[in-house]
C-alpha cells in the first residue's frame, strides 16, 4: 500500500508538467510574470500533495513536494523556487506535527539542491540527460532520508524501515519522469523558437508558399520591409501578385524550376530584380514551398552598365582598327597624290592657251584634290591628321558661319542658332570646327525630307564621375557642348550603333561617301572630347559634341588674315626625299620658283652634299621617315655642320608616326603631303623669311 499511496501522490507531478508547459508557451520564464506563475503552480502542487499525503502517524506525512520543489528550482530558477518554497513552508507550518522540522528541512534542502544545479546547469534546460535527472533526484532524496534523523529518536528507525526504500526507489524515478517531460518540452520550445527566429527574424526575405496556387501562407519581417506590405497582408497575397506582369522568369544554374530570376513589385510601385530560391518542405498540413528572395537590383544594374561599357569598348576597338587601316595606307596614297597634283599643276602652267589640254589637266587636278580630301578625312577619322590648335570662342566661330550654313541647307529648312551665355573657350584647330559643323549640318539636312528645322546650340556643361561610369569614352571635367538637332525621321538602335563607321550611310547611292560623321568622330576624339547621339524613330536626332574647356589663362586667337601671294626666291635649298618621283617633282617646283636646289635621295647623300658645297645652304627640306637616318636626326647632324641652316619637314605619314620623332612640336615647321605647288612655295618662303 505504501508504494501505491506514493505513486498516487506522485501522479500529480506528471499532470503538473503538462500545465507548466502551457504556462511556459504563453509566459516565458525569462519574464518575471512567467517565473511567478511557475512558482505558484509548483507551490500549489506541493500544497495539494501535502494535503493528500501518505500519512504514517500524527504529523508524519510523505508526499511529492521534494520532487516538485527541486524541479521547480532546477528548471525555472530563483524566483519560481522562492514562491513555491514559501507556499510549501506555509502549508507545512500550518499542518504542524512531529514531522514538521523534517518537512521544513525537506522543503529547504530540495529547493537548495535545485538552485545549485540550476546555477551550474548548461545553457538550455533541454540539455539534461536521463542519467543527470536520475542522479539529481537521487541526491535530493538521499538528503530527504538523512533528514529523517530530525524525527523523535524513537521514530527514526521505524520510519526509515517503512519509507526509506520506497523513497529511494520511487522518488528519483518520479524526478526522472517529470524532469524528462519538462526537458523535452523545453527542447521542443527551443527548437520552435530557433526555427521561428530563422524564419521571422532572419535578414533574408522568406516566404512560406502553397505549391499548388502560389498563395503566400506566411512572410517574415524582412519580407514586410522589402515589399512594403504588412506581414498579415502579404500572407493573403500570391507570388503571381508580386511578379511584374511583363517579367519573364529566367532559370538559374542547370534550369532547376525552384531557382529562377524575375522582377517583383513593391507597395510603393517600385520594381526590384530578385533571385528566387525555393525548396519543398513537409509539414503537418502537407507539402509547402520554403522560399528565399534575394534583391539583385544593384547586381543587375551593374551587369547592364558593364554590358553597355563592353559594347562601347568593342565599338571603340572597331573604330581604332579601321583607323589603323586608314593610317597604314595614308603614306602611299599621299605620295602618289602629291605626284599627281604636282605634275598636273606643272603641266597646267606649261599648257598655256591650249584650252583642251588645260581643261583635261584641270579635271585631273580636281580629282586629285578630291582624293586628297578623302584621304584627309580618313586621317581625321583615325585621329592622325596633323592639326594647328588655337584657343577659340565657339560662339564667334560658329556665328560667322550662319549665312554659309543657311545656303548649304536651302530655304525649305529653318536654321536656328542658340548661343550659350559666357561660353568657355576651347582649344582646337579652327578648320576642324568648320568640318564638325558642316558635316553635322549636312547630315541633318539630308535627314529632313522637305520642310524642317535644324537647331545649333552651345552651352557649358560639367561632366561628373556618375555620368562617366555609364559612358566609357568620356572623362570628368568642364566641357563646351555643341549640339545640332534636326526634325528628321530619327534613327533606331542598329543605325545608331554604326553611325560613326567609315563608309556607313543610309543615304541613296551618290548622295554621300559615308565619311562625314566618321570625320566628326575623329576630330572630336583627337581633341580629347566625346560625342553622344540621342534619337528615336519619329523623333528626330540630336548630336552633342563635347569639347574640353581651355585653361583659364588661354586667350582666343585673332581672326586669321588672308595669306599674301608667296614671293619667289634665290636661296639655296638642300632637298632630301627617298621617293625618286617626288624628289624630281619637288626639285622642279622649287627650281621654277627661282631657288638653287641640291637634291639627295638619302640622308647620307645629303650630308655629303652639305660637306662638298662651298656656298651657303639656307634651308633643308626633308622627308621625315627615311631608311637609315630619319629627318630629325639628319637635321641635328646638319645643324652641327651648318648652324645657320633652317629646316622644313614634310611627310605623308600619319601624325602619330611623325609625332614620335618630335616633328610636330610647336617650334617645328612641317608640311603635310600631298601639297600643291602654291602651298609648297608659300611654306618655303615663310620659313626663309622668318
Amino acid at each position: 500500500m505504501i508504494y501505491l499511496d506514493l505513486i498516487f501522490n506522485l501522479a500529480l507531478l506528471v499532470a503538473l508538467s503538462v500545465v507548466s508547459a502551457f504556462i511556459e508557451e504563453r509566459w516565458p520564464k525569462q519574464r518575471w510574470s512567467g517565473a511567478l506563475l511557475q512558482g505558484v503552480l509548483f507551490g500549489g502542487a506541493a500544497v495539494i500533495g501535502m494535503l493528500r499525503p501518505l500519512d504514517l502517524g500524527a504529523g508524519l506525512i510523505f508526499d511529492g513536494r521534494s520532487v516538485m520543489l527541486s524541479l521547480c528550482a532546477l528548471f525555472f530558477g530563483p524566483m519560481a523556487a522562492t514562491v513555491a518554497a514559501l507556499m510549501a513552508l506555509a502549508c507545512r507550518f500550518w499542518l504542524g506535527g512531529v514531522g514538521m522540522i523534517m518537512g521544513v528541512g525537506v522543503i529547504l534542502s530540495s529547493t537548495a539542491v535545485g538552485l545549485v544545479a540550476h546555477a551550474h546547469a548548461p545553457p538550455g534546460r533541454a540539455a539534461f540527460s536521463a542519467r543527470y535527472l536520475y542522479l539529481f533526484g537521487l541526491a535530493v532524496h538521499v538528503i530527504m532520508v538523512l533528514l529523517m534523523t530530525t524525527l523523535p529518536w524513537e521514530m527514526v528507525w521505524s520510519t526509515m524501515v517503512r519509507i526509506g526504500v520506497p523513497v529511494i526507489v520511487l522518488y528519483p524515478l518520479a524526478t526522472l519522469l517529470a524532469g524528462k517531460i519538462l526537458a523535452d518540452r523545453a527542447a521542443l520550445r527551443a527548437s520552435e523558437e530557433n526555427y521561428r527566429k530563422l524564419f521571422e527574424d532572419h535578414a533574408a526575405v522568406k516566404l512560406i508558399v502553397e505549391p499548388d496556387n502560389g498563395a503566400i501562407l506566411d512572410a517574415n519581417h524582412a519580407a514586410a520591409r522589402f515589399y512594403g506590405w504588412p506581414r498579415d497582408q502579404l500572407s493573403g497575397m500570391s507570388l503571381a501578385r508580386l511578379t511584374v506582369a511583363d517579367a519573364q522568369p529566367t532559370a538559374v544554374g542547370n534550369g532547376d524550376p525552384f531557382r529562377y530570376e524575375t522582377r517583383h513589385c513593391c507597395a510603393d510601385g517600385s520594381e526590384r530584380d530578385v533571385a528566387v530560391f525555393s525548396s519543398p518542405i513537409a509539414t503537418p498540413q502537407g507539402e509547402r514551398l520554403y522560399v528565399i528572395v534575394y534583391d539583385i537590383t544593384e547586381r543587375k544594374a551593374s551587369e547592364e552598365r558593364n554590358r553597355k561599357l563592353q559594347e562601347q569598348l568593342h565599338q571603340a576597338q572597331k573604330m581604332e582598327s579601321v583607323g589603323r587601316l586608314a593610317g597604314g595606307v595614308a603614306h602611299d596614297f599621299n605620295n602618289m597624290l602629291a605626284l599627281i597634283i604636282g605634275h598636273a599643276e606643272l603641266a597646267l602652267d606649261q599648257a598655256g592657251s591650249q584650252t583642251g589640254i588645260a581643261t583635261d589637266l584641270g579635271e585631273i587636278l580636281d580629282a586629285g584634290r578630291r582624293s586628297a580630301d578623302l584621304t584627309r578625312q580618313l586621317l581625321t577619322f583615325a585621329r592622325k591628321q596633323p592639326i594647328d590648335p588655337r584657343v577659340l570662342d565657339l560662339n564667334a566661330t560658329l556665328g560667322g558661319m550662319r549665312n554659309m550654313l543657311q545656303r548649304l541647307i536651302g530655304e525649305a529648312i529653318e536654321l536656328r542658332w542658340q548661343p550659350g551665355e559666357k561660353l568657355w573657350p576651347v582649344r582646337m584647330d579652327p578648320s576642324q570646327v568648320d568640318q564638325i559643323l558642316v558635316n553635322l549640318t549636312v547630315n541633318a539636312r539630308d535627314a529632313i525630307d522637305g520642310v524642317g528645322t535644324i537647331t545649333i546650340e552651345t552651352r557649358n556643361v560639367a561632366i561628373d564621375m556618375l555620368y562617366c561610369r555609364d559612358n566609357a569614352d568620356c572623362a570628368p571635367g568642364d566641357y563646351v557642348c555643341l549640339s545640332v538637332s534636326d526634325t528628321g525621321p530619327g534613327m533606331d538602335a542598329p543605325v545608331r550603333a554604326k553611325l560613326f563607321e567609315p563608309f556607313f550611310t543610309t543615304k541613296p547611292v551618290g548622295r554621300g561617301t559615308g565619311l562625314g560623321l566618321a570625320t566628326v568622330y575623329g576630330i572630336v576624339t583627337q581633341n580629347q572630347g566625346f560625342i553622344t547621339v540621342y534619337s528615336e524613330p519619329g523623333h528626330g536626332a540630336r548630336f552633342m559634341v563635347h569639347l574640353p574647356r581651355a585653361p583659364e589663362d588661354a586667350t582666343a586667337a585673332p581672326m586669321a588674315q588672308a595669306m599674301p601671294e608667296p614671293a619667289r626666291g634665290n636661296e639655296t635649298i638642300l632637298l632630301v626625299e627617298d621617293e625618286t618621283a617626288l624628289l624630281k617633282l619637288t626639285r622642279t617646283i622649287l627650281t621654277r620658283h627661282g631657288y638653287t636646289v641640291l637634291a639627295a635621295a638619302t640622308p647620307e647623300e645629303a650630308l655629303a652634299l652639305a660637306r662638298r658645297h662651298a656656298g651657303p645652304i639656307h634651308l633643308l627640306v626633308t622627308d621625315v621617315v627615311m631608311p637609315g637616318l630619319d629627318g630629325k636626326a639628319l637635321q641635328d647632324r646638319l645643324t652641327a655642320l651648318r648652324p645657320e641652316i633652317r629646316t622644313l619637314f614634310m611627310s605623308g605619314y600619319t601624325a602619330d608616326v611623325i609625332a614620335r620623332r618630335g616633328v610636330l612640336d610647336a617650334d617645328i615647321d612641317y608640311l603635310q603631303k600631298p601639297f600643291s605647288v602654291a602651298i609648297l612655295a608659300a611654306k618655303v618662303r615663310s620659313v626663309l623669311d622668318r
